[in-house]
């Protein structure tokens, strides 16, 4: 049977009344700048998304990407976003390197998807609220 390691585990996070597996990151542009994010692990989702909004702090015109439209199983809405190419911090699994799309108009919570579920080894234990992460895969 194979096993699986991991070197970190992290709780779950309550948001209002919910608890969600998120990942506090720091989202850094190629000039340097940076600004601290919170971002919800979804496997639901096949490409990070990050509010736009992000951008302004960090130096970046939002209209500078390019433009992609993200879709909503769950909803049907469509939201559109630009791509951009960032630097993720966290301090205990280290930087990465991802193209994040960054939303035109406001969302509800930043995704990390699996783009970048690519990046890392990822165990969920959803009845214990745990989720664990190798930072290579």
């Amino acid at each position: 049977m194979p096993t699986v390691t991991y070197a970190y585990a992290f709780g779950y996070v309550s948001v209002g009344a919910r608890t969600l597996p998120l990942m506090h990151v720091v989202v850094r542009a190629p000039n340097g700048q940076a600004v601290e994010a919170d971002a919800c692990l979804d496997s639901g989702a096949s490409d990070s998304l990050f509010d736009g909004e992000i951008l302004a702090g960090i130096g970046i015109n939002l209209l500078d990407g390019t433009l992609r439209r993200y879709g909503s199983a769950i909803v049907g809405v469509g939201i559109d976003a630009r791509i951009h190419r960032v630097r993720l911090e966290h301090t205990e699994l280290g930087t990465f390197e991802l193209d994040v799309g960054f939303s035109m108009g406001p969302i509800s919570r930043n995704l990390l998807g699996r783009d970048f579920f690519r990046l890392i080894q990822l165990g969920f234990r959803e009845y214990h609220q745990t989720l664990f992460v190798e930072p290579t895969p």
